[in-house]
């Protein structure tokens, strides 16, 4: 019987593996091209049952993990390892395992949704608890897919030592942000009723909190 369980499960999850490769790619294709829709249909997917959620698209948090995880892996085939910085303590251990290095950088960019779904909550109102953060999250973690992916791509090219190479990606860089707080600054707008400077100037400001969050918690875990 043991057995049987575990065959069953082994099962599942070969299934749910090899759906990543139909659902991974459509979600992150439908991310670029309709991000506010996405948005607008993680919220939607929250209203259904548990069971009926996301059927046709990957859940946002697995549709982020996947994304930083793919970008760890062309870093891996690309032999443009992270500068050695960590040397003892916290963060020797995490750097000694490809694991758990990859399980600090999810939680790292996770700063990004978590913050502008305070945000959010904070702009509307609402009451901020495990219910209603869950929405807001979800949501976020869709846009940042994308985001993660490129800055991923660029942060590896920049350690190529060439100038050119270098110069495109701090360009690439820099366009990823742009579209980043477009997309933020769009959202926030149509959830708040706010004037687009008063939003932009709130993304910018939740996205720099954001980025010193994630400096911090870099320099203290790698850097200690």
């Amino acid at each position: 019987m043991d057995f049987l369980r575990l065959f069953q499960s082994l099962e599942e999850f070969l299934y749910e593996a090899m759906s990543w490769l139909v659902f991974y790619p459509r979600t992150l294709w439908r991310t670029i091209r309709h991000p506010i829709q996405m948005l607008r249909y993680s919220d939607k997917e929250l209203e259904d049952a548990p069971d009926q959620q996301f059927t046709d698209m990957l859940s946002p948090p697995l549709f982020l993990m996947l994304t930083i995880l793919l970008s760890h892996l062309i870093e891996v085939a690309s032999h443009q390892k992270m500068p050695e910085v960590a040397t003892t303590g916290l963060g020797k251990a995490i750097t000694a395992s490809e694991m758990n290095l990859l399980v600090l950088r999810a939680f790292l960019f996770a700063i990004y949704p978590l913050m502008f779904a305070v945000r959010r909550l904070k702009a509307q109102g609402l009451e901020l608890n495990r219910d209603t953060l869950r929405r807001p999250f979800y949501a976020q973690c869709y846009i940042a897919g994308p985001a993660a992916l490129v800055l991923g791509i660029a942060s590896i090219l920049a350690r190529f030592n060439q100038a050119e190479v270098t110069i495109a990606a701090l360009v690439v860089s820099l366009i990823t942000i742009i579209w980043y707080l477009r997309i933020e600054t769009i959202w926030l707008r149509s959830r708040t009723r706010k004037s687009t400077g008063k939003a932009f100037r709130s993304v910018l400001g939740t996205w720099l909190l954001a980025s010193l969050i994630n400096s911090a918690a870099s320099y203290l875990i790698l850097g200690g």
